[in-house]
């Protein structure tokens, strides 16, 4: 799977312990952020260069790193298509798959350190929409997601 990372000046070291890790583990990892030195890039032009990849459809699924993660979470969930969630643990992280099929995942170096952050990016990607549900769940769950894009996201991201 091709995954789209990025951070700003903040989050580069585990946005570097992390790229390695996917690596590692048979992932194809695109940095669009910031370089350890590189040129300034402030965490919105990070968080919207990323998501727009994913809104193109460039990147399945993509991670932002900023200091809270917050900042990046706001920004990504601006473009249409992209379900982005900040997430602080494994369990944040696979219920946001599993439940939302959240496709960016954003992280705080200032709140994580790497191995944590390894574990919730397994988390993430190791998750899969709908799964363990009922299947009157999972037909709930997969109708949610459906209305969200064609019925909000329709009306919400005119032109």
């Amino acid at each position: 799977m091709k995954i789209a990372i990025g951070s700003t000046r903040v989050g580069l070291n585990l946005k570097d312990q992390l790229k390695e890790f996917l690596q590692a583990n048979g992932y194809e990892v695109d940095d669009l952020g910031m370089q350890k030195d590189g040129e300034f890039i402030p965490y919105y032009r990070v968080a919207a260069r990323i998501a727009q990849a994913v809104s193109s459809q460039e990147y399945p699924k993509a991670i932002i790193i900023c200091g809270t993660g917050a900042g990046s979470a706001i920004v990504a969930n601006k473009f249409k298509g992209v379900y982005a969630v900040l997430a602080y643990n494994e369990f944040e992280a696979s219920r946001a798959t599993v439940v939302n099929n959240a496709n960016v995942l954003c992280l705080g170096e200032w709140l994580t350190p790497f191995e944590h952050g390894k574990e919730i990016v397994k988390a993430w990607l190791n998750s899969k929409f709908t799964e363990g549900f009922e299947p009157q769940w999972q037909d709930f769950l997969k109708n949610a997601y459906l209305e969200i894009q064609q019925q909000i996201e329709d009306r919400q991201f005119k032109g």
